[in-house]
């Protein structure tokens, strides 16, 4: 159980990480908008979404299962 707990808050972690730094500190993936800052940090997670959803999911998936693979290997040496 603790297990499944930890991997799912690594993969909380890790995508939404995955995603802001994404959004905001690859400079080809950086939106051109002078607005206030609120408005610029909702269209930043609006703009190309998909990619971004997609890249983060890959990556939290792999940080997620990692917690999962070292546990299984524990319990097979007992």
């Amino acid at each position: 159980m603790k297990r499944k707990v930890l991997s799912l808050v690594l993969f909380l972690i890790v995508f939404v990480s995955a995603y802001l730094v994404i959004c905001f500190a690859i400079p080809g993936m950086r939106i051109k908008l002078e607005a206030e800052p609120v408005v610029y940090f909702l269209e930043s997670i609006r703009h190309m979404a998909l990619i971004k959803t997609a890249v983060s999911l890959a990556a939290a998936l792999i940080i997620g299962a990692i917690p999962l693979l070292f546990c299984k290997k524990k319990e097979t040496e007992r």
